[in-house]
């Protein structure tokens, strides 16, 4: 773990929580800002086709509008027609991880997709986060221990 860059987080504050004046006294409370779900962020999400139906846009008509899209340039991108095979699957594919989010990023202006229906699925990944997970990751919790070892305790 980085802990100049908690060290850094608690010092300069950018979001105004308010951690030195907690400092040294009340670490646990320091803590407890770091890890409260105060964001959002884009975490990794499971979606099938059916999740897309169900979940982006306004309804199922612009969800399957959309996987249509997808089909039908899958064709000529195979990273696409692999990654419509995952949504067809139970697992389907995480539409929160960075690479799927890049390549919907790369599809805007093919076969009709457009910014604004990629960024309806990207935001199916966003979800209530922590300051301590936009640092350092999805699912990752601050502990005591991090700020000693950060040098601010």
């Amino acid at each position: 773990m980085n802990y100049t860059l908690l060290q850094n987080e608690i010092t300069n504050d950018p979001t105004g929580q308010g951690y030195l004046e907690y400092l040294p006294s009340s670490p646990g409370k320091v803590v407890e800002l770091l890890n409260a779900q105060t964001t959002v962020m884009s975490k990794s999400r499971m979606v099938t086709a059916r999740g897309i139906m169900a979940s982006y846009g306004i309804g199922p008509a612009a969800g399957a509008a959309f996987l249509d899209k997808l089909e039908v340039i899958s064709a000529s991108i195979p990273a696409l027609k692999w990654a419509l095979k995952f949504m067809q699957q139970e697992a389907g594919i995480d539409i929160g991880e960075p690479a799927t989010q890049q390549m919907l990023d790369s599809l805007v202006g093919i076969g009709g997709i457009t910014a604004s229906e990629v960024n309806g699925v990207k935001a199916m990944a966003n979800m209530p986060a922590s300051r301590f997970e936009v640092l350092y990751g999805d699912n990752k919790q601050a502990s005591e221990n991090d700020l000693r070892l950060a040098g601010v305790v």
